[in-house]
């Protein structure tokens, strides 16, 4: 009798034992790949040698983009030069997968200890909406995710994990990544060379009293653009988004996953309009250190249609 209550007993121990390893395990994978990648999984594919086709948006070949592999290094040359040091100062490795051949049209973070990997495809760098500016904005979203502060994507258990969420991560890239990246370019003799928004011209202009920043909010919304019309492509949406013409959502609780187009490219240009200088670091806890807070800052603020303060 005893024996069999012994054997029992061993017998849901190892069980729960097996079952708590695999809980774990299972825990401990989620928790270096919480991230979705640039955008939702998707079957599209470009591969190497693909000609532009701007059928999508009735546009002239003249106007379409797609990286040049060469393009595709450069951006990364720079990003990594910029940011390696501030990897470090974070507690982690910078590890940039530079994927020219692979055909899928994304990109993706992730962590393996200290090792802090960020992977850029080059399907999505082929993909016609896609530009230097709007590549740029592409790593910087990804650094988003390891080093874009509150809020935080929830772990299995509730609480915060090392991940800043998707709207964080877009914000993170128009607030503070892309001024940096594009600080050493001739901006005005790019934005001369583009088609900008009067909108966004208009804006910069209003909330940055030095021409540099100015230059620097109009450099950034041409990577919003740009990634915006990826977005439309890949849903397969009718109308091109519209600067002037915000997302009017107003979510009930925070949105972790990816935001429609409308609402992330208002994210990418709230973070460029932001008047808190480049310098002022994040917080992992609080998220308004380092960005424009509502109400006393009436632009650049986390959207609502994303954002629950």
């Amino acid at each position: 009798m005893q024996k069999g209550l012994l054997k029992k007993q061993l017998t849901r121990t190892a069980i729960a034992l097996a079952a708590a390893v695999t809980l774990s395990s299972v825990a401990s994978t989620h928790d270096h790949t919480l991230c979705e990648g640039f955008v939702p999984s998707n079957k599209m594919r470009i591969p190497v040698g693909s000609v532009n086709q701007w059928n999508f948006l009735n546009l002239a070949p003249s106007v379409a983009g797609g990286l040049t592999e060469e393009q595709f290094n450069t951006v990364i040359d720079r990003f990594e030069r910029i940011y390696r040091e501030d990897f470090s100062k974070a507690g982690g490795t910078l590890n940039v997968n530079r994927l020219w051949s692979d055909e899928t049209v994304n990109a993706s973070a992730s962590q393996q200890g200290s090792n802090w990997i960020v992977n850029m495809y080059g399907g999505l760098a082929r993909h016609p909406a896609i530009t230097v500016e709007g590549f740029a904005l592409v790593i910087c979203h990804e650094a988003g995710h390891h080093l874009g502060g509150a809020p935080k994507v929830k772990d299995w258990w509730g609480g915060s994990s090392w991940a800043s969420n998707e709207g964080a991560s877009d914000y993170f890239a128009g607030l503070k990544c892309l001024r940096r990246f594009f600080a050493e370019d001739d901006n005005e003799a790019e934005i001369a060379k583009a088609s900008l928004d009067a909108l966004v011209k208009e804006r910069c202009e209003k909330q940055f009293s030095v021409r540099k920043d100015q230059l620097l909010c109009m450099r950034a919304s041409l990577g919003g653009n740009s990634v915006a019309l990826l977005f439309m492509d890949l849903r397969k949406e009718p109308t091109p988004p519209v600067f002037g013409k915000p997302d009017p959502t107003v979510v009930t609780k925070m949105r972790d996953s990816h935001p429609p187009t409308q609402c992330r490219m208002d994210t990418y240009f709230a973070g460029a309009t932001c008047h808190v200088d480049v310098s002022v670091p994040v917080s992992n806890s609080d998220y308004k250190e380092g960005s424009c807070v509502a109400p006393q800052d009436a632009i650049g603020t986390r959207p609502l249609c994303w954002f629950k303060p």
